[in-house]
């Protein structure tokens, strides 16, 4: 029998046509959009299936539609799938992985979701810098470059894989570290996210985010979490206020955080939501039948078809 762990992806993978046939899977997953509905107040279960995509990518409503569904996709998962026995979330994918496991009630997590929203267009005042995806590099080959950076400024955001790594800077900063790597045949892939967001350049930002979910209660995890921020099994999650406002200043260690699983016995993880680069890293720490991605319904049957071979 698989040992399963469901994966959060972040910020960025709501597309139109998201709820299709999730929003009315069960009572249960449209309890989940009706009740979110109510606090968000505007009709999410429609905007997620019928909406453009213009309208759910809008900053204002794109990352509480992707917290739906993957919560949506989670409940559907837990009558289709094994159970799964612990939680990895990426980066504000931790929201969601929180909230399955019993930290946050749904309309708290919406209103988490919601606070995120608010802190992300506050972190706009830290500056326009552009990020990159760098592949077919170690890490650590990254990292003493950007290091090495003397002019503007470069910092590692995400830790994906051994050799899938994301870099955030301004102009002059990557240009340098850019340059350099690009001598080791380094080829970057430039991502339409441009906030500075798990860098030290948001500090003064997060105590927005911060204030607003410390009068938002919360319980006990009921599901191990693979946390992103610390790389390591956590076992208690004590003021989610604070480690949020820790998370988004430190880079996501998704790698090691995966890696534990790994070590630990973990051989499926279950991508919850469209996140292609999130399945690629997935795959180089896991391996490439150990890594699965739902994005509906039909797809988490046809897991459950494979994981049974």
């Amino acid at each position: 029998m698989k040992k399963i762990a469901f994966v959060f992806p972040g910020y960025g993978c709501s597309h139109a046509g998201m709820g299709k046939g999730i929003c009315d899977y069960s009572e249960k997953t449209k309890e989940i959009y009706e009740n979110s509905s109510k606090v968000l107040e505007l009709d999410a279960a429609n905007l997620s299936v019928k909406g453009k995509a213009a309208e759910v990518s809008d900053e204002e409503i794109s990352f509480q539609l992707q917290f739906l569904q993957e919560l949506a996709l989670y409940e559907a998962a837990k009558d289709i799938l094994p159970e799964a026995e612990a939680f990895i979330g990426y980066s504000a994918g931790e929201i969601t992985a929180m909230t399955a496991g019993g930290v946050f009630t749904l309309e708290d997590g919406v209103a988490v979701a919601n606070a995120y929203r608010d802190m992300r267009k506050a972190a706009v005042g830290a500056g326009k810098l552009d990020a990159y995806r760098l592949r077919n590099v170690k890490h650590e080959f990254v990292s003493l470059v950007s290091d090495k950076c003397l002019a503007g400024f470069v910092q590692m955001t995400a830790v994906e894989a051994p050799e899938q790594t994301v870099v955030v800077g301004d102009e002059e900063g990557l240009k340098a570290v850019l340059t350099e790597l690009a001598k080791h045949k380094v080829n970057p892939t430039k991502l339409r996210d441009s906030l500075a967001l798990h860098t030290v350049m948001v500090f003064p930002y997060v105590s927005k985010l911060q204030d607003a979910m410390r009068g938002i209660e919360h319980h006990e995890l009921s599901t191990k979490m693979y946390s992103t921020l610390y790389g390591k099994l956590v076992d208690v999650m004590t003021l989610p206020s604070d480690y949020f406002a820790k998370q988004q200043v430190n880079a996501v260690r998704f790698y090691e955080a995966l890696s534990a699983a790994v070590d630990d016995g973990f051989d499926a993880f279950v991508i919850l939501g469209k996140d292609k680069d999130l399945f690629t890293a997935v795959k180089n720490v896991a391996g490439e039948g150990n890594a699965f991605i739902a994005d509906s319904v039909e797809d988490l049957q046809k897991i459950a078809e494979k994981i049974k071979e």
